[in-house]
Formats: structure tokens, C-alpha cells, sequence
């Protein structure tokens, strides 16, 4: 359900991370918004755990004093005008109990001088507050908007705000229509103009009066991507004006913000305002209250002559394969006891195109549009073992390899003993794999078609990235039955026709992306749904 606004002409701006598009629906249009809807998911999920640096100019100008009078009305100002510039942590916080997420201004800095209770107020409001998602919301739609200037009560004036038009629970809402195409804007870059239809409203004026929204985005056509947004608000009170221009960071594999501009008039009085972003960063916030967690920890390190990044898996006893009642298992999971007795390192992702292009020189993948920092795929076993020979060619700390099925799941598992690491459910906001086909516990998600940039997904507890999904990756096995009794360090059969491959695709439903999964290959066998991780041993060591 889409939510209310909350306050005197405002919009929560609520983004809510979606499942599930329409997929029956044909002709231009359809098939932009489509692809908008998918990217807009993607968008928030991606801008979940990124904080920008806003600075943020407003001035009034003020030309009639009188503006409009009688009971509960704005007032206008008498002065000729005023400028405030704030400083701003802009970021998306998620609501309690809720798959909900809200903009939220932090404003640490007004005209040059730092905001002193800060910390207190952040404090209350995040850490000491009991209040349930609603309430919640409407403390932090007015907190972000505490140092707005002007008599003027908003709180939409958020740069994504627009971004909302387009999720899946909001289309229903809107009439879209085919503007024209602007190439000055890119070679397939559509204008859509969109106006809402139904009540009651998104945004609310006052006394809780319907402002319809309207406006315009700029979308590739190819992508889906946003590339500018404009929201329009004309209401006999006030008439207002936001645009946002976005542009491509390759960090978070979205178009981020970068500018917002906003007029709105109302009396003799206008608003103006211009806010910048910069300084994208990432943050994650975690809070653990357990102690003594007997899952040994892990420890990343760099390789200096490559300068990936490894992760130092730590020994240990696991149970590998799934019981007999994990949906999804086949008879070739059996459940079984195995001892890894020596830390090993596995890559930290998987193999990118700009690393296999380094180390021999070519462009393997299918999927080359995807960047070179997204998975290689489209490689046999028998290139796999070529790549690995050239990079092991030249001295260094470490010899790589292929992991023995073992080590990939005792890695992916990283302690877990669910079907995913994630726990019993997985969803495509957790990995990359086709969402029309989730667990039994889930709802259907998205389904991207492709792989997307390595590592782009949480990692699970011992720092590995994409351990389900993206692209399948080769291990050194032979893909035969289990045997039934426990084993220490297994290395598989001795001989075989196919070599085992493990963690589902792009393209695999969540059955094939859990951690007992497997299936094998030809070892000349080439698919733009596989590709590698590689496994290491510090120079020297005995295996």
C-alpha cells in the first residue's frame, strides 16, 4: 500500500522495495516504464547503504508583504528576502518492522555553523524511540525538514521523491504518456510525462487537501535508467517545482543525484532553492548483541602483486550437503560430515572481465556491456585452468586454484546451516538470480536477465560476495554422488565426466542458488551463466 503523506503539504517520499513486474504489458511505453519500475527496485536497493554530502542553498524573495490572511493561513514575510545554505548527510533510512524505506536530511551544519545537539537529536530519534512505522515516519518527514527556510511548511523536497511515481505499488496511481525523444540527453533517452489520478492523493496540502502530482522523467529507453526527474505541484495555495538531475556512478551501478533545483510560490512569496551532491559513500550500520559466536572469524588480506582481495577461511567441521527435507534438494546432496583441517583464501568476489582481461588479455563474456567490473562469464573449465596457469606464471605470495566443492560450501555457508547463508529465504534483494521463481517462502522478485557488478550484494559473514547467485562457478571437482561417510579435506572423485559447479546464476531460481546446490558441466563448456572465484594458498604451504 502506498502511504500517506503526513504534514501540511508534504510527502513522505516513501520508497518501498517492491517485487514482482508486470511483464504482459506491450508497445514503447510499456515496455520503458517496465523497465523503469525494474531499475527504480534496483535503485533503492542499491541507495539503501549509500550516504551523499548535500549542500543545500535557499533564499526567499519576498514581493508583497500582505499575502494572505484570515484564520489558519501562511503568512507571508515583510522583509525583502533571506538566504540560509545548509549541510547535509542526505540518506534512506528504513522504517521499523517495515520493508520500508524514507529520505532523511541530516543537517549537520546551517549558514557556517554546526548544528550542536546533533547527536542527541539522532540519538532520540533512531536508538531511544518506541514508535511504531507510522509514527516514526512522521518524526523523521519533520525532522529532515526542521531547517527549511520560508513560512512555508514542506517536507517533499527530497531529490528521489519523483523516483516513488514509479515503483510497482504507485503505477496503478498515474496516467503515463510518450513525450518525445531527447537526444541531448542521450542517444535513447525518452520523455515520459506522468500526472496522478487517483485520491486521495500522495502529497497532501493543507487541512489534508489533494495536490494531484505531475511531471516528467527522462529515461533510456535501453536501461530503463533515470536520468532527470520534474514534479510539478499546482494547488490554489501554492505552486510548486522540483528537478533533480542525475548522473552514472560506477561504485553503486546506479544514476545518483547530483543536483537538485525547486521553486515554489505561494502569495507574494517565492522559494528558490538549489541543493549539489557529493562525497557518495557507503555505510553500513549493525548492531550485534550476542557474545561468544561460535563461528570462527575470517580475515581479508591483498594480494600485492594482483591486488585482489582474499578472504582467509579459517578450519573447521561442517555438515554438507541438505537433509532430506530442504525443498528444492536433489538425491545428489546427500548429507554428510566434512572436516576442512587448513585455513585457505577465496576471493573475496567473483573473477571481474578487467581481471581475466589482465591476466591473458581477452574478453571472454557474453555480457561485455555489463562493465569490467561484473563477473567473467562465458569461460570453460579448460580456459579456467589456462587463466590460472598465466597467473600463477609469475612469483607471488600466493598459488591460485580452483576450491574443492568442500571448500565452497563450507565457505558459503560461512557457519549457516539454512538452505541459504541468508537463512531459510533469499530474495533478489539479497542476490541476483531470476526472482519469478523464489522460495516457497517468498513472493516473486526481480528478474534481471544478467549479471551485474561483482560484490554488489551484501556479503555473507565471512565477507564473500555473490556466494548465490550472479554466475555459477567452476570448482576443481568431478561431479559424482557424495560418498556416505565423513570425510577430512575432500578433494572428489579421482576421474569423471563433468566438473561439479556451484552457487546458481542470473538465471537460476532459488532452489539452484542454495548452498547444497549443485550440478556440473562439461570441462570444455561455455555458458554466459558461469564463470569463477578463485581459490589460494599462501606460497610454500603444504596441501
Amino acid at each position: 500500500m502506498w502511504p500517506r503523506a503526513f504534514i501540511s503539504l508534504g510527502a513522505a517520499g516513501l520508497l518501498t522495495c517492491f517485487s514482482g513486474l508486470s511483464e504482459g504489458q506491450t508497445g514503447d511505453l510499456d515496455t520503458i516504464l517496465t523497465r523503469a519500475t525494474r531499475y527504480v527496485g534496483e535503485f533503492v536497493y542499491r541507495f539503501t547503504n549509500v550516504v551523499a554530502e548535500e549542500t543545500y542553498l535557499q533564499e526567499t524573495v519576498v514581493t508583497r508583504s500582505n499575502l494572505i490572511s484570515g484564520a489558519g493561513a501562511m503568512q507571508g514575510m515583510t522583509t525583502g528576502g533571506s538566504r540560509r545554505n545548509l549541510k547535509s548527510d542526505f540518506l534512506l533510512v528504513r522504517l521499523p518492522e517495515s520493508e520500508e524505506y524514507l529520505p532523511f536530511r541530516d543537517v549537520f551544519e546551517v549558514d557556517g555553523t554546526l548544528v550542536r545537539d546533533r547527536e542527541q537529536r539522532l540519538m532520540k530519534l533512531f536508538l531511544e524511540s518506541r514508535a511504531g512505522a507510522v509514527e516514526q515516519a512522521q518524526k523523521i518527514t519533520l525532522e529532515s525538514a526542521r531547517y527549511n527556510l520560508g513560512n512555508l511548511s514542506r517536507t517533499f523536497n527530497n531529490p528521489i521523491i519523483a523516483m516513488a511515481f514509479l515503483q510497482s505499488s504507485a503505477r496503478q496511481r498515474f496516467h503515463y504518456s510518450l513525450d518525445r525523444q531527447d537526444r541531448t540527453a542521450g542517444p535513447n533517452v525518452w520523455i515520459v510525462e506522468y500526472r496522478e489520478q487517483k485520491r486521495p492523493t500522495i502529497i497532501k496540502g493543507q487541512r489534508g487537501r489533494d495536490i494531484p502530482a505531475r511531471g516528467q522523467f527522462w529515461i533510456d529507453a535501453d536501461t530503463g535508467r533515470v536520468l532527470k526527474s520534474e514534479l510539478t505541484l499546482n494547488d490554489p495555495a501554492v505552486v510548486a517545482t522540483l528537478t533533480t538531475t542525475y548522473r552514472t556512478d560506477d561504485r553503486f551501478q546506479i544514476d545518483v543525484p547530483v543536483e537538485m533545483k525547486e521553486q515554489y510560490t505561494f502569495g507574494g512569496t517565492r522559494v528558490l532553492g538549489t541543493a549539489s551532491y557529493g562525497r557518495f559513500r557507503r555505510f553500513d550500520v549493525t548492531t550485534d548483541e550476542s557474545l561468544g559466536s561460535s563461528v570462527p572469524a575470517a580475515v581479508a588480506t591483498t594480494d600485492r602483486k594482483t591486488g585482489w582481495t582474499l578472504v582467509e577461511i579459517p578450519p573447521g567441521r561442517f555438515a554438507m550437503g541438505s537433509p532430506s527435507t530442504e525443498p528444492g534438494r536433489i538425491a545428489l546432496e546427500r548429507l554428510h560430515e566434512v572436516t576442512i583441517s587448513r585455513s585457505f583464501h577465496l576471493g573475496q568476489h567473483e573473477v571481474t572481465q578487467q581481471e581475466w582481461r589482465t591476466v591473458l588479455g581477452d574478453a571472454p563474456s557474453h555480457f561485455t556491456d555489463c562493465g569490467p567490473r561484473c563477473p567473467v562469464e562465458n569461460v570453460s573449465f579448460d580456459d579456467v585452468k589456462r587463466f590460472l596457469d598465466a597467473l600463477n606464471a609469475s612469483s607471488s605470495e600466493f598459488v591460485y586454484r580452483l576450491p574443492t566443492e568442500a571448500e565452497w560450501e563450507y565457505a558459503c555457508r560461512a557457519g549457516t546451516t539454512t538452505p541459504f547463508w541468508t537463512g531459510a529465504t533469499v530474495t533478489t534483494l539479497q542476490a541476483n538470480f531470476n526472482g519469478k521463481d523464489p522460495d516457497a517462502q517468498s513472493p516473486p522478485g526481480l528478474f534481471r536477465e544478467r549479471p551485474v557488478r561483482a560484490g554488489g550484494f551484501a556479503p555473507n559473514a565471512w565477507g564473500l560476495a555473490d556466494m548465490q547467485g550472479n554466475v555459477a562457478e567452476w570448482t576443481a571437482d568431478w561431479f559424482e554422488a557424495y560418498p556416505s561417510d565423513a570425510a577430512t579435506d575432500p578433494a572428489g572423485p579421482s576421474s569423471g565426466t563433468l566438473r561439479a559447479i556451484r552457487g546458481g546464476s542470473w538465471a537460476s531460481g532459488s532452489a539452484a542458488i542454495r548452498c547444497a546446490a549443485r550440478t556440473g558441466g562439461a570441462p570444455s563448456l561455455r555458458d554466459a551463466r558461469i564463470g569463477l572465484r578463485v581459490a589460494a594458498d599462501r606460497a610454500g604451504a603444504v596441501r
